[in-house]
């Protein structure tokens, strides 16, 4: 063969092996996945026709926001919750400011700080836990000495267990029914710690008030405060309990006995149902004055009772509200008069749990008032962590009428707007594993969208009773409800990822 036919055989083969080359390349370009569209850039927004609680939730948001810390400490992901700038969060303010938190995206946060109080409880302590703890992984030295002399709160550990279930409802995270810790927590919290500081209906009365104390106690730090019997740190010296303590009881039993039943331990379900029908009965005779009409709020070890107080932080009955241990109408209205008439008095960190509370008492015009208030520059405490996370929550769960169910893989809405505001939204609220956006025009029609996550079923409720609603323009028979303090309509329409339904009173 001559050169040349060798030379242009070898011309051929590498054209047609660049050729080839040349081809792979296209051919990978063009199968290169294209970059999905990342949805939770879309943030959290509020708009509503009312300014100025637009403003309230955009100053609420950013302040709330600006509390966080991303893991880079060595307690993990957390947020402010205690006094501010002291670097800390307390189970109380924790549990508060939950649902708050979780609505502004920070779920990490809660788990890791709810484990973490989980996770020290202790015999040692008295199946106590940290009061508080620090970004330090550390219980905080403001609160803290030794396992013998520090400050604590009674109420605290069934306050966890309640709020630990509102986050599962809310987040359809399972870590809350199943994770180790949390169980361990609930179980020894709900009989060693019941037990060990006598806590059940049929010994609070006669326990006695200074149990597992130092018997040298004028050495300790905290004195009388390692076992306080209610969150009323004020009052005399000598508060025997107080009715927030057997509020949270029933809340945590009644919690509890859900979570095993959603994992399958009905009988256990039905004993600590049975113990939160106990606690009520208790409730519902010992603090209730018959002759006064009223609800008693401080028990003395002089058998004395104090009642609504105003000044400090005595108002304490609002927990039975928060706590869902009331159910009479009248009982409760007579309570949230009483808020409404000495609001101003009281202190931020109880301010703090009453709009919610109004807005789902149809005392919507007072509410919108309170939020605009604690938001406002002339609350000298505004910065306070508590207040800025649970205005989100007012907001969203309150005025909006968000909330969710995970078992049922639903979220419901009920516009509790008054004559004065004609529309209110909420864009890219994260609940169970959806983004949704809410818009309520009056409370005769919302408008609802899954933003993003799998489908979702929607209950939109609408005030008043009525015969058929309109979804989508068409007329369609739907379900009531009268059983309530504002009776509304409902119907359930399913939205898949990206879908949005309207449910209206009128065509």
């Amino acid at each position: 063969m001559s050169f040349k036919k060798v030379t242009n055989i070898l011309f051929l083969n590498v054209k047609h092996i660049l050729l080839f080359i040349i081809a792979i390349c296209l051919n990978s370009c063009n199968n290169t996945p294209k970059k999905p569209i990342n949805k939770t850039t879309k943030t959290l927004q509020f708009k509503a026709s009312n300014d100025q609680l637009t403003n309230a939730f955009i100053w609420a948001k950013e302040k709330a926001l600006s509390y966080a810390h991303d893991g880079q400490d060595a307690v993990g992901y957390w947020y402010e919750a205690a006094l501010p700038n002291r670097e800390a969060f307390c189970m109380r303010d924790v549990s508060h400011q939950a649902i708050g938190a979780e609505i502004l995206g920070l779920g990490k946060h809660n788990l890791n700080m709810f484990l973490k109080f989980a996770q020290n409880i202790s015999k040692e302590k008295d199946y106590c836990t940290y009061w508080e703890i620090n970004r330090y992984n550390k219980p905080a030295p403001e609160d803290y000495k030794s396992d013998h002399d520090f400050w604590y709160n009674l109420p605290a550990n069934f306050d966890v267990i309640f709020n630990a279930y509102r986050l599962y409802n809310w987040t359809g995270n399972k870590a809350y029914l199943e994770n180790k810790d949390l169980t361990n927590f609930y179980q020894l919290s709900l009989k060693e710690y019941v037990d060990r500081w006598s806590l059940d209906a049929d010994k609070i009365v006669n326990r006695d008030r200074l149990m597992h104390l130092s018997n040298n106690l004028e050495a300790t730090k905290f004195k009388k405060s390692r076992g306080i019997p209610t969150y009323n740190e004020g009052g005399k010296a000598a508060t025997l309990l107080g009715i927030d303590m057997t509020a949270a009881t029933i809340a945590a039993y009644k919690s509890y006995a859900e979570m095993l039943k959603l994992t399958g331990d009905i009988a256990q379900s039905k004993h600590y149902d049975k113990k939160a029908k106990e606690t009520q009965n208790f409730l519902d005779t010992f603090w209730w004055d018959n002759e006064k009409q009223a609800y008693r709020s401080i028990y003395y070890e002089d058998k004395s009772f104090d009642y609504f107080m105003v000044g400090d932080d005595q108002a304490f009955l609002h927990y039975l509200l928060y706590f869902n241990a009331l159910s009479d109408p009248n009982k409760l209205k007579n309570i949230v008069d009483q808020y409404e008439q000495n609001f101003d008095k009281i202190i931020v960190e109880l301010k703090s749990y009453l709009p919610i509370i109004f807005y789902e008492n149809g005392y919507t015009e007072i509410a919108n008032n309170m939020v605009i208030s604690l938001c406002s520059k002339e609350n000298k405490r505004r910065d306070y962590p508590e207040n800025s996370f649970t205005i989100i929550e007012h907001l969203t769960r309150g005025l909006m009428g968000i909330n969710t169910n995970a078992p049922a893989n639903t979220f419901s809405t009920l516009s509790r707007l008054d004559n004065e505001n004609e529309w209110v939204e909420i864009q890219n609220v994260p609940l169970l594993t959806n983004k949704v956006s809410v818009k309520h025009y009056g409370t005769s029609k919302s408008v609802a969208s899954n933003e993003s996550g799998e489908p979702i079923t929607w209950q939109a409720k609408i005030s008043g009773i009525h015969q058929f609603l309109y979804v989508n323009g068409n007329k369609t028979k739907c379900h009531t409800e009268t059983n309530t303090s504002q009776p509304y309509s409902y119907y359930t329409v399913l939205l898949n990822e990206g879908g949005q339904a309207t449910v209206s009173a009128t065509p």
